[in-house]
């Protein structure tokens, strides 16, 4: 995937238009993520807002990882999961090869919740 690709899956699950993006990204022209269209790519300060504006992250719109989701604290660091919980984990992201990045995701935030809960009841 290109980067307006990128841009443009990410904008149209927020609902927001790409003129939008551009606008709220703070880029001089309403159609100036046209033409990272043909191949350009934005300078790092651009595709840094663009992310933010998308609430995503530059190297998802690079296209070096798929996770498109903007993670401050990971889940396992947020529910402060231990090595057993990690390995259930790992397991899950081995069981996911196939699934679309939305389909992940949702799979994702369904099993941290699972443990967090599985993690209560033993508390």
């Amino acid at each position: 995937m290109t980067v307006y690709s990128r841009i443009k899956k990410v904008a149209d699950f927020r609902g927001i238009s790409l003129r939008q993006v551009a606008l709220q990204s703070g880029l001089k022209s309403a159609n100036a993520i046209y033409r990272y269209r043909d191949g350009i790519k934005p300078r790092r300060p651009t595709l840094e807002a663009i992310a933010n504006t998308l609430n995503t992250t530059p190297e998802y719109l690079l296209g070096e990882t798929d996770d498109w989701q903007k993670h401050d604290v990971t889940p396992e660091e947020e529910l402060g999961l231990d090595k057993e919980d990690q390995e259930m984990l790992a397991l899950f992201r081995k069981s996911t090869d196939g699934m679309t990045e939305e389909e992940k995701e949702k799979f994702k935030q369904s099993f941290v919740k699972l443990l967090k809960v599985a993690k209560d009841l033993n508390s």
